[in-house]
């Protein structure tokens, strides 16, 4: 979808970017964003370069066979039409440092958001260079291997940024249960990323529509159940653990 009607849609507008993406071509986009109307730049920090084993998607190879190749002939990138952009290496230099989010804040006055922090060490570190929020992620466990599932850091992480940043989590979100422990270990909120997919592939936008309706009407019940009326009343009091 070409970014101006992203940009005409409802509610707040993130633009996110690797910090992998060369300089030269960051200068010219994030620069331009506040005056676009986004609300902030999320940046995707854990994949430090091009992974070395295998990026296997079963389920796309499976549906690519069924994809009609006149289909293919009329895709376009709209927003992919930058120079210097080479799809084919997304990675830039593969050299990513703390420095790399020093060097975004000088280009931008909208809040900044680090995707990809487990660790509380991480957290202070990107606070320390400027970020404004962080997003408590372990990118769908695709990254690493054995890495800790995000809901289980998610609480260290929130105990060290104390206030000073916000907090969010996704990977793994797929139940009003799930948003309501997120929320309870101290979430400002989640993201939901492939629950939003499936909606949008089985029912276009109303089926989007339908999936985030869901999701409310689960943690509106599993308030009641835990005898909460407002999101201001959830707090860890009501976890469990073994």
């Amino acid at each position: 979808m070409p970014e101006e009607k992203v940009l005409q849609t409802l509610g707040p507008k993130f633009l996110h970017i690797y910090l992998t993406t060369p300089i030269e071509i960051l200068e010219q986009i994030v620069p331009q964003a506040d005056k676009k109307g986004y609300r902030a730049i999320v940046i995707t920090c854990d994949p430090p370069h091009e992974r070395i084993r295998d990026f296997v998607l079963p389920l796309f190879e499976e549906a690519s066979k069924n994809i009609d190749p006149d289909l293919m002939k009329n895709m376009s990138i709209p927003n992919l039409n930058i120079p210097g952009i080479i799809v084919k290496q997304p990675f830039g230099t593969g050299s990513v440092t703390w420095a790399n989010i020093e060097c975004l804040r000088k280009l931008t006055q909208l809040p900044i958001i680090c995707k990809g922090i487990l660790s509380p060490i991480d957290a202070e570190l990107a606070i320390k260079y400027g970020a404004n929020g962080i997003i408590v992620s372990n990118h769908g466990g695709r990254l690493v291997d054995t890495a800790p599932p995000a809901i289980e850091c998610l609480e260290d992480v929130v105990n060290a940024v104390d206030g000073r940043a916000e907090v969010f989590v996704d990977t793994g979100i797929r139940t009003g249960t799930d948003v309501l422990k997120a929320l309870a270990l101290g979430a400002r909120a989640v993201l939901i990323g492939r629950p939003i997919l499936y909606g949008l592939a089985c029912g276009g936008q109303d089926g989007v529509r339908r999936v985030l309706d869901i999701l409310k009407r689960e943690l509106v019940y599993d308030m009641a159940c835990c005898g909460l009326t407002s999101i201001d009343q959830i707090n860890k009091d009501i976890l469990y653990k073994h």
